[in-house]
């Protein structure tokens, strides 16, 4: 990170102390990189930074509010909620050929992460008979294992694309 930026005319690489290091990492300033024609970074230099190299920030802090990631009992104490609840789905009734599960085994290839959610499907029943015990699926929720198969997302995705009608899956979520 000290040597992000490279001064404009010169191509030397120019370090950034603390806070402007941090604040350039976290794409607070413009990318002075490329010089064009009309060049003008001498003019962004001495308007982004201050005299010793430090980046000066003319926006507001962002303020994002997390608290809807977090249960009310814990919210003084930061602790974000987490819930680990099992999910037996049969692949039977109208809806047996869409199980309405969109999911990606690359974020983590231990795990399967819920994307989407479809309807009408199997988990979009499952989500409506279950509204009120909030064990509903949704998209974020990980999939840690497949009828007892927890070896990697792949292997479950398998599973899951292999069941047929009458067949059951057995989901272990964590959310």
């Amino acid at each position: 990170q000290e040597q992000i930026r490279t001064q404009a005319h010169s191509r030397e690489p120019f370090s950034l102390s603390g806070s402007a290091a941090q604040s350039a990492a976290m794409g607070a300033e413009q990318s002075l990189q490329q010089c064009k024609s009309d060049c003008k970074c001498e003019e962004l230099q001495s308007a982004y930074c201050e005299g010793n190299g430090d980046v000066v920030q003319d926006k507001a802090m962002e303020v994002v509010d997390v608290t809807s990631l977090m249960d009310p009992r814990s919210a003084e104490k930061g602790v974000r909620q987490t819930r680990q609840f099992n999910v037996e789905l049969i692949r039977i009734g109208d809806h047996w050929r869409t199980l309405g599960l969109l999911v990606s085994p690359d974020d983590n290839p231990e795990y399967l992460i819920v994307d989407d959610i479809w309807e009408p499907s199997l988990v979009s029943e499952w989500n409506v008979a279950n509204e009120s015990t909030g064990l509903e699926i949704k998209p974020g929720d990980i999939i840690m294992s497949v009828n007892g198969d927890s070896n990697s997302g792949e292997d479950m995705l398998a599973k899951i694309q292999a069941s047929g009608k009458g067949s059951t899956l057995k989901l272990c979520l964590q959310g």
